[in-house]
């Protein structure tokens, strides 16, 4: 029941009444001309840079060290004079960030599971609801009115389903999904009849291998997919088992990127006035345009991405005379799982929750690493103080309430950064698996 009224609540605070200002001011971005919204950008840019210098300490301090004066910066061009800034650096000083104190925390750990607190206006979150309230309405599916199913990671171990009518919504556990439990996902799904699905791409594709191989059928005509890497074989599968057209979607929890799906599905446009964005061979460079009282300005990501060779002004992807793709394909977030004794599968954006809900303790990094179904090591690594064992065992506690404390092995490594696994490119992932499943 508490599960119930907290959905609901989510939903009245992000509906209809209180976003309809932000989704008519997004239309009438994407209906503008490029130059135009090109202008609309810059106006809203040099207002947040002049917000940040004079009520910042920190974008005070970082900028005059630089040489950089208020009246330096008098375009959008001017923004590649400004200094990049990092995770490490929100971490050590996102309070001198703010220009705001009426602000409400938000926790990331990213694929990297490297944990950040960033902060978020009233004003930015309904604007964020907004985009997603105007894209999916452009594909097809209509908030408030129709239904639609949700497979996050909003239901734990102890839930497989959970219909939330005022908020017309079905949500799924991705923590339970297994050959024992498809039929109760299936037969929750047809007696709701939802016109759209949402959910990690490997949550997905895990409940779309369950109905093909379990013999059962399931439609639903619009698919939305974030969070996760979509590969193309997740795609083919998700949109053959569920008849479905599926749109993804690439965002941060910093809210400083969004990148749509075009309908035709030839690449990624990015969503008018939400950020301005700059593409280099080490990941993004992207500055907000939503969150003016916790400014996010050349913020450094490690995403990789495929550009596309269309010669298109910055930020500017769509407009009355199409939507022209900016990024062809997503390199940066891989899909990696832990497997259950059982064979439930727990997917990498739904294991995130161990960082983020967990900043109390200090951890800097954590890696899930599975030998076999089961048996996984946590690895952590924090500041340099030691984990008590009462701390450890409210990890630990935390971690079974999600997954069943029956069905992993799991043993907590306090460690130091050496002692991760990484790619042979240097990339870091949050799951690894040392077997092959």
């Amino acid at each position: 029941m508490k599960k119930y009224f907290k959905e609901v609540l989510k939903y009245q605070l992000r509906s209809y009444p209180l976003i309809k200002k932000y989704v008519r001011e997004i239309e009438e971005m994407y209906d503008m001309e490029p130059l135009l919204l090109q202008k609309r950008n810059e106006e809203r840019f040099l207002y947040i840079f002049k917000k940040a210098y004079r009520h910042s300490p920190f974008y005070h301090h970082l900028y005059s060290t630089a040489g950089i004066n208020e009246d330096d910066i008098r375009c959008i061009e001017d923004i590649s004079r400004l200094p990049v800034i990092t995770k490490d650096l929100i971490r050590q000083h996102g309070n001198q960030m703010r220009v705001s104190r009426m602000l409400l925390p938000n926790h990331t750990s990213g694929t990297s599971g490297t944990p950040l607190d960033v902060w978020e206006s009233a004003e930015s979150i309904l604007r964020e609801q907004a985009y997603f309230y105007v894209y999916r309405k452009r594909c097809g599916f209509h908030y408030g009115k129709d239904r639609l199913a949700s497979l996050r990671g909003n239901l734990g171990r102890e839930d497989t389903t959970l219909w939330v009518g005022l908020a017309h919504t079905l949500f799924l556990s991705s923590y339970n999904l297994r050959k024992e439990t498809i039929d109760k996902y299936v037969e929750a799904i047809a007696k709701v009849c939802p016109k759209a699905i949402e959910g990690y791409p490997s949550s997905l594709y895990n409940l779309c291998c369950l109905i093909e191989s379990e013999g059962l059928s399931c439609h639903i005509p619009l698919c939305f997919t974030s969070s996760e890497n979509l590969l193309d074989y997740q795609r083919d599968k998700i949109a053959a088992v569920l008849q479905a057209e599926v749109y993804d979607h690439y965002g941060t929890t910093e809210r400083t990127i969004r990148l749509e799906e075009t309908l035709d599905h030839k690449g990624y446009y990015e969503d008018p006035g939400y950020s301005i964005n700059e593409y280099t061979v080490d990941g993004e460079i992207t500055t907000s345009l939503i969150n003016s009282d916790f400014p996010m300005i050349r913020y450094q990501t490690f995403d990789l991405f495929e550009t596309t060779e269309l010669v298109v002004p910055p930020s500017l992807s769509d407009g009355r005379h199409g939507i022209f793709p900016v990024v062809r394909r997503i390199h940066g977030r891989p899909s990696s799982v832990l497997v259950g004794k059982d064979g439930s599968i727990y997917t990498n954006a739904a294991l995130t929750f161990v960082i983020s809900k967990n900043t109390t303790l200090e951890i800097r990094y954590a890696q899930f690493v599975q030998h076999k179904d089961g048996k996984v090591d946590l690895r952590v690594v924090t500041d340099g103080r030691i984990l008590t064992i009462e701390e450890k065992k409210k990890l630990l506690k935390m971690i079974y309430e999600k997954i069943g404390r029956d069905n992993i092995d799991l043993e907590i490594i306090q460690t130091d950064e050496s002692n991760l696994i990484v790619t042979d490119r240097g990339k870091f992932s949050y799951v690894i698996t040392e077997y092959k499943q």
